[in-house]
């Protein structure tokens, strides 16, 4: 009789035993487990912010670099060096690959358009090295000077009076820039010293 107690007895104590170890072993492994997912989980949040910041350094270039024109060396914009005026090429052309100091001057344009106002589109025809200018309609300032790159940028003024480019800022190599009026669909390809101005004066004939 004290047989069989003795052996359920043990027997009791082997399960319990098992069931001690099985729970032991059991959150050994889940301690494991947190130990040796936490630094790669770790590690794969700090390689995705790597990859971040590449990938948006990438775009970042891509859009400079995409940005700046090639220089046209055809014969019309060959002619356009040497008379600083074009009716043929394209609003945006570069002409240079860097400014040449060139000082222009005054311009009067006399045109037959009916319209009240035009389309001016203000470009860098040479390098792109950080010449700022300012434009003027009639004396009156069409926002802060910004830096003329090689993209065009786009200005609403009267096709009548006078529109003034201001040179505020060179870059280096004097501050050479290009205009293009869509009342005649003329460039004007012109340069100035870091002060200077050039004023179109516009007229109906």
């Amino acid at each position: 009789m004290n047989f069989f107690k003795k052996e359920s007895t043990e027997k009791s104590i082997t399960q319990e035993n098992l069931s001690q170890n099985s729970e032991s072993i059991q959150y050994g492994t889940e301690t494991k487990n947190r130990q040796y997912v936490h630094p790669y989980t770790k590690r794969i949040k700090k390689g995705s912010w790597i990859f971040l910041a590449v990938l948006l350094i990438g775009f970042f270039y891509a859009f400079n670099i995409s940005t700046k024109a090639k220089v046209d060396n055809s014969p019309a914009a060959q002619e356009a060096l040497e008379s600083h005026i074009s009716t043929t090429l394209a609003p945006g052309t570069k002409l240079l690959q860097q400014d040449g100091n060139y000082v222009g001057g005054d311009i009067v344009i006399s045109h037959s358009s009916e319209e009240t106002t035009t389309n001016l589109l203000v470009w860098d025809y040479a390098a792109e090295d950080g010449d700022y200018v300012q434009i003027l309609a009639n004396d009156t300032p069409l926002g802060e000077p910004f830096m003329i790159k090689n993209k065009p940028v786009s200005f609403t003024v009267p096709t009548t009076g006078e529109i003034q480019v201001v040179g505020t800022h060179d870059g280096g190599g004097g501050i050479t820039y290009a205009v293009h009026y869509g009342m005649n669909n003329t460039t004007y390809f012109n340069g100035m010293n870091q002060g200077g101005s050039n004023t179109y004066t516009l007229q109906r004939e």
